[in-house]
């Protein structure tokens, strides 16, 4: 069965209205296409005038087309054009099997659908989709720094043509720019360093933002975001380690040794774990590892004092902390104590990756929701 939608008029709000990057219009036609419909009813007037766009591969129809050459199918989900609505609502209602118009859902919902008729709800529907790309997996300092700051860096970005890809690389550029000053000039270096590598991971969000608010997505560039990070990752932590063995800290030598060494062997069993149970992907997202549990915000108060611990380390496990930490550790001299963090890390990461090759065969495909 084609699933198919119907935008009506007299619309609620101005199609050609730009909203973080898109036409009102255009964006309503993309969101409905990534839940799945797969043709539009469009009024004629709109129809004979929406520019082409390389992301749509949706089939697009007039509503002046005789009835034998439209869908024997009623529309899955109607609305008038000129909303804007949370990204991933239409998809929520395709796979809740709902059918009907998505302003009477999302009320029911609580989401939230903007009609734009003006520059003020324009900034009003851009501040909403901004709002909408805080996630509840957000490590402590993402959320804290990191996506505060990426979030201004986008909005000064989204009316641009830059890519996620393109910002992937300027990111990447980054990191290594710190890696490669503390190549050259030794742990002299470390503190700028650092500075230039929480800059790339501050960053690294810019990409993900742009992606999923201009519905820009490629295998490409999911690989180019996972080997980027942990190129970066593995690469200023051998960096820093091995500058201060260097200088004399036998400590970090053996840090560096060891956290590399397991950090390799997660990128070996994570990269193969991608392309033979995610389907290609270079998204973590189409993997499920054993043990792994979906993010699920627990009531305050619930769990208990084991939990909160629980909770406490797989934050600190994070990338946005263990990337953070090299700066204030670096400040004080003690840089050794974000490369025995990292270490711990990489270590239980390689080791729990690595044997569940070994004795599980590797992970499962998991479903992607987002």
């Amino acid at each position: 069965m084609t699933l198919t939608a119907r935008l009506t008029t007299p619309a609620a709000g101005d199609p050609d209205i730009r909203v973080a990057g898109l036409s009102v219009l255009l964006r309503q036609l993309l969101s409905l296409q990534d839940a799945g419909i797969e043709e539009v009813e469009l009024p004629e007037a709109l129809h004979s005038s929406l520019p082409a766009d390389p992301r749509l591969q949706l089939r697009l129809i007039s509503d002046a087309e005789p009835p034998s050459r439209r869908a024997a199918e009623p529309p899955v989900l109607t609305a008038p054009v000129g909303l804007v609505w949370h990204r991933m609502l239409p998809r929520r209602l395709v796979q809740a099997g709902y059918r009907g118009d998505i302003r009477a859902a999302a009320l029911e919902s609580h989401e939230f659908v903007v009609a734009v008729t003006d520059a003020a709800g324009a900034r009003a529907a851009t501040d909403l989709l901004f709002a909408a790309l805080l996630k509840a997996t957000d490590g402590i300092i993402s959320r804290r720094i990191n996506r505060k700051i990426s979030l201004r860096v986008t909005r000064q970005l989204i009316d641009t043509s830059l890519t996620p890809n393109q910002m992937t690389v300027i990111a990447l550029a980054i990191g290594l720019a710190g890696i490669g000053g503390v190549l050259w000039w030794g742990a002299g270096w470390l503190v700028p360093g650092a500075l230039l590598l929480q800059a790339q991971s501050i960053l690294d969000g810019c990409d993900g933002e742009i992606s999923r608010l201009k519905y820009i997505r490629s295998r490409l560039g999911e690989w180019l975001d996972q080997v980027g990070d942990d190129v970066v990752n593995v690469g200023f932590f051998a960096a820093a380690s091995w500058v201060l063995w260097r200088d004399g800290s036998t400590l970090a030598g053996w840090l560096g040794l060891v956290g590399t060494a397991l950090h390799l062997v997660y990128q070996l069993a994570l990269y193969a774990a991608l392309v033979f149970r995610g389907g290609g992907s270079g998204s973590i997202t189409s993997i499920r590892w054993w043990g792994q549990t979906d993010h699920v915000a627990a009531p305050a108060g619930s769990g208990g004092t084991l939990r909160l611990v629980k909770e406490t380390v797989e934050l600190a496990g994070r990338r946005d902390f263990f990337t953070f930490l090299y700066l204030p550790a670096a400040l004080v001299g003690m840089t050794e104590i974000a490369l025995a963090w990292c270490a711990i890390i990489f270590s239980v990461s390689g080791l729990t990756t690595g044997l569940q090759w070994l004795l599980r065969g590797g992970p499962e495909p998991a479903v992607r929701t987002s």
